[in-house]
């Protein structure tokens, strides 16, 4: 099998509501907007993939890095060549930037596809299904926090993340004790401080004071993980907090290489390591992390809040696994809901009771919409 030829496209599907992303303040998000990639083989095989962009320039800069630079490699290639291959893409995302972490997983959902069974189980993996958090996405409130934590446990969930980006970090923790107040015992925690990275010029930005203030009171509120309490660059402030603090330390979503992994393992900064493969250095990557972090006894979950995409490719290397207890499910239920994740796929990935099952198809065992594609894609 060689790989033929490449296509991409930019994906705009429409949101029912306006999405206002924690981690980017002042934004206000109106559709899902990705570029997906395909890899063609000779023998007709498609390996498919998305990475999150903001518009068509952006996708188009994808592209530029894909076909014109990574692609002098990856036409004629076999794509069980896969580590070679994968160097060849983390040399030119760490050179050029644009994030082409997508190639791998498309290369991926190839090989998984021509031995016939989905990647989890290619890679060793044997669970049926997945116990899934729900993950909000705008910022936390005293007054509308509680209600989403109990229309999550409604809807089948044990655990909840909440956003924490107030001007005012004092408000955020108001906020988290509010939903402690509403849930009681019968449901984890989690908060997502959203410090280790900006998208925006606007922002609450902490020093390790605040973050260890903050800390100590999500301690006394037991939640189960504090995620980016500082910047993803402070592994030495990182240690320092785990070291102050009686609550766990997730994060790691946007380091950009296992360089940057290995320095958070020997340093010890986090007790929940969360690369995505699609936006922190790719599949081999995020399974090496997660086998290291395993042998010094910490935890991984995989960031996927990008696309339907994004969470199947991260969702299968949960599964794949020992050491994943929980997995992030996207859910602002108003805007970022399963439909507009999973805009571009035949059926969209739903919680069940909150788990979610793993698919029996090969490779990513997902499909992409004729229509989806049809009515919002553009090849490039």
């Amino acid at each position: 099998m060689k790989i033929a030829s490449i296509e991409t496209y930019f994906f705009e599907y429409p949101l029912e509501k306006e999405f206002h992303p924690a981690w980017i303040p002042g934004h206000a998000q109106t559709a899902n907007r990705c570029v997906i990639l395909k890899l063609i083989s000779d023998d007709g095989i498609e390996g498919i993939a998305a990475a999150s962009v903001f518009n068509e320039d952006q996708a188009r800069l994808v592209k530029f890095i894909v076909e014109n630079t990574i692609g002098m490699f990856l036409i004629g290639a076999d794509p069980a060549a896969i580590e070679l291959l994968a160097d060849v893409v983390k040399l030119y995302g760490l050179m050029l930037g644009g994030r082409p972490w997508l190639v791998e997983v498309a290369l991926w959902d190839m090989l998984g596809k021509a031995a016939g069974e989905p990647l989890y189980k290619h890679w060793g993996g044997t669970a049926e299904r997945l116990e899934l958090y729900a993950s909000t996405g705008e910022v936390a409130t005293p007054d509308h926090s509680p209600q989403m934590a109990l229309a999550a446990r409604d809807a089948g969930f044990s655990a909840i993340k909440l956003r924490a980006h107030s001007w005012d970090y004092k408000d955020d923790i108001r906020a988290v004790e509010a939903v402690r107040d509403a849930v009681g015992d019968s449901m984890k925690i989690l908060v997502d401080a959203n410090q280790g990275w900006t998208l925006s010029p606007i922002g609450p930005q902490w020093d390790f004071d605040t973050a260890l203030e903050f800390a100590r009171a999500m301690s006394e509120l037991d939640v189960y993980w504090l995620e980016e309490p500082l910047d993803r660059f402070d592994f030495d402030g990182l240690r320092r907090l785990r070291d102050g603090a009686d609550v766990r330390i997730a994060g790691g979503e946007m380091n950009q290489g296992y360089h940057e992994f290995t320095m958070m393992l020997e340093k010890d900064c986090l007790d929940v390591y969360q690369p995505d493969a699609t936006l922190a250095g790719g599949v081999l990557m995020s399974r090496q992390v997660a086998a290291e972090a395993h042998a010094k006894g910490r935890l991984f979950s995989p960031h996927t809040w990008t696309t339907g995409l994004g969470f199947a490719v991260n969702m299968h290397i949960a599964a794949s696994v020992e050491n994943c207890p929980i997995l992030e499910y996207p859910w602002e239920p108003d805007s970022w809901n399963p439909q507009a994740r999973d805009g571009m796929l035949t059926e969209p990935f739903l919680a069940e009771n909150g788990y979610v099952r793993l698919p029996t198809k090969p490779g990513l065992g997902v499909e992409l919409s004729p229509d989806a594609m049809k009515d919002y894609a553009k090849r490039l």
